[in-house]
């Protein structure tokens, strides 16, 4: 059903280009572009092998995009863009995949933030959704380690990346990650949250909290020079580390395995996964109530997390 549609990527740059080789590989036969610039574009096009170029198109402006009517289109431009592309297609045909978060809480006011929210899923929650591949990552450990949610106390979750954000830009990043693996496990309301500490400062951002009777922590930190990503979470005692196998093109997937001890187990790349899975729930117009509540969950829990007035 997906190779017969038309989708465009907003972004081509980054992430774009691991859309672009999920989109490649799932057959897609047109793919579109519209990068923050034309040039750019092109570049990455010409990386491409000769077998694969002509299925991707270059668009030259926004509106060259919009007029091409696309099935599918996936955001994945800076944060600060992605409100604004999602407002500019929701009234047409065109299905949105948008990468996390859904879009920039950094300089808005909870009230303005609910009110955007509100809009979003109750006129427009089955336009789009957010691609969250930790959701996948997640299922992995519980199904491989056969995790019991109710028997889980402490959660500590450690992610370090090679991102440039800095300070609350760090939380507004890595939150959807860290709180869609806490929401696949258990049912958080904010009423129930008690934050015990939060610390930032430019590379890192930490947070301490609880809710029922489980404690919490996040601990995020960036750096522009890091080479590999580190993603460990603990759960009790029990430590979970993410294993990748890198390749040298952004167009060949990674390896994925977790390891827990001396047991390592390969598992699907969560990506990939995550991206064919939401596609095919936008076209197939089955994105559930789960879906909704969850992507309004990271929003509002999120934007409580990070103490916004």
């Amino acid at each position: 059903m997906l190779t017969s549609k038309s989708i465009g990527i907003i972004g081509a740059r980054g992430i774009g280009k691991i859309y672009l080789r999920e989109l490649i590989d799932l057959g897609i036969k047109r793919i579109f572009i519209l990068g923050r610039s034309y040039k750019k574009s092109l570049q990455i096009k010409s990386q491409l092998d000769e077998n694969i170029r002509f299925k991707v198109i270059i668009c030259k402006s926004l509106k060259e995009f919009k007029d091409k009517k696309l099935d599918l289109i996936c955001i994945c431009s800076p944060t600060n863009t992605h409100l604004k592309f999602i407002n500019y297609f929701l009234k047409t045909k065109s299905k949105l995949l948008v990468e996390k978060p859904l879009f920039d809480i950094s300089k808005l006011s909870s009230k303005k933030i609910n009110k955007i929210t509100n809009i979003l899923f109750n006129k427009y929650s089955n336009k789009f959704i957010t691609n969250l591949p930790l959701l996948n990552y997640t299922n992995s450990i519980k199904s491989k380690f056969n995790v019991n949610a109710k028997k889980i106390n402490y959660v500590h979750f450690k992610y370090y990346t090679s991102g440039k954000n800095k300070y609350e830009d760090i939380a507004i990043d890595l939150l959807p990650h860290s709180l869609s693996f806490l929401l696949f496990f258990f049912n958080i309301k904010i009423s129930d949250i008690k934050i015990k500490y939060r610390k930032n400062n430019k590379n890192s951002w930490k947070l301490y909290f609880s809710f029922k009777k489980i404690n919490c922590l996040f601990d995020f930190n960036q750096n522009i020079n890091r080479k590999k990503s580190i993603l460990k979470v603990a759960l009790n005692n029990n430590n979970f580390v993410r294993i990748q196998k890198n390749t040298k093109s952004r167009y060949i997937k990674n390896e994925e395995y977790i390891k827990k001890g001396k047991l390592i187990k390969k598992i699907n790349n969560p990506m990939s996964d995550s991206i064919k899975k939401n596609l095919q729930k936008l076209i197939k117009n089955k994105i559930n109530k789960k879906d909704i509540e969850l992507q309004k969950s990271l929003i509002l829990i999120s934007t409580f997390l990070l103490n916004k007035k």
